[in-house]
């Protein structure tokens, strides 16, 4: 299911060759923890739900350099890994808008260089192309003969939808080992889900998503405005990978990367929500 490593970036061979062999690894006998569900004790008077919340909203009211400033970069983790790291700081990953400002308005190179590849906290979960929702969707792969996967339950309002994606942010979901080398993509009570409808069926330039930066609709010319999609034939269900090659391709969206790869993550910790 993956895509050609020449294909995608001949010009950086030796950025590409790591990538390839991220995507080739197993889990390295890696096992997430059974739930992610983070539930600090709360000494605020704020629920948790409301210190994400405000967290989100201070995110999008930064500018990219303010973000610097309050944001942590962590290197070289599994995704399963990073939310794990996300649990026990009691922070957020950074979402995918974030990462875009970051990525398309930063000039210091040399901090983007030493702190990109990015695992986000947006996960996009999408069928292959023409493909409808059904009520299971199932990612998966084979490494040394032993397959894996990952599914998710789609809510019953989403199934029957073609050339969509669902989009969601951490720490709305989390996941769960269901043993014999399957997991599963859960997300928690009252957990807020964008579906972003004419979710490309190939890979190019596209006009992004307003809220969360993910490319959408028909192909249009490459400018600043726009972002380059790279996705699967088949389905996936993961997290959004941001800043592979940064400097070549500040503005482009990976939705195709297998979970095992070894990347940076950003965290944010929670903000206390205004009363």
């Amino acid at each position: 299911m993956r895509l050609s490593v020449s294909k995608r970036m001949p010009s950086t061979a030796s950025l590409d060759r790591l990538a390839a062999d991220n995507r080739l690894r197993g889990f390295g006998g890696y096992k997430p923890e059974s739930s992610h569900v983070v539930r600090q004790a709360d000494v605020t008077g704020q629920s948790y739900a409301e210190q994400v919340k405000r967290t989100k909203e201070m995110l999008r009211s930064m500018t990219p350099e303010k973000a610097l400033e309050v944001i942590e970069f962590h290197k070289g983790l599994t995704f399963f890994e990073a939310l794990a790291l996300a649990k026990r700081e009691g922070s957020i990953i950074v979402p995918n808008f974030v990462h875009d400002g970051i990525l398309t308005e930063t000039t210091d190179h040399e901090y983007l260089k030493q702190n990109y590849p990015v695992w986000t906290g947006t996960s996009v979960i999408y069928e292959a192309p023409d493909k409808k929702f059904r009520d299971i969707i199932t990612f998966g792969w084979d490494h040394n003969k032993i397959n894996y996967s990952i599914s998710f339950k789609v809510p019953e309002q989403f199934r029957g939808k073609a050339n969509s994606a669902l989009v969601v942010e951490h720490p709305d979901f989390y996941m769960v080992d269901s043993g014999n080398n399957k997991y599963e993509l859960k997300l928690l009570e009252g957990a807020n889900i964008h579906l972003i409808e004419h979710f490309p069926k190939k890979e190019g330039w596209y006009m992004p998503h307003a809220e969360t930066m993910i490319p959408q609709g028909e192909q249009v010319i490459e400018s600043e405005k726009t972002r380059n999609l790279w996705r699967s034939v088949n389905p996936y269900l993961g997290p959004l990978v941001r800043g592979v090659v940064v400097l070549y391709r500040r503005r482009l969206v990976d939705a195709d990367y297998g979970h095992d790869g070894a990347f940076g993550v950003a965290l944010m910790p929670l903000a206390t929500a205004e009363k």
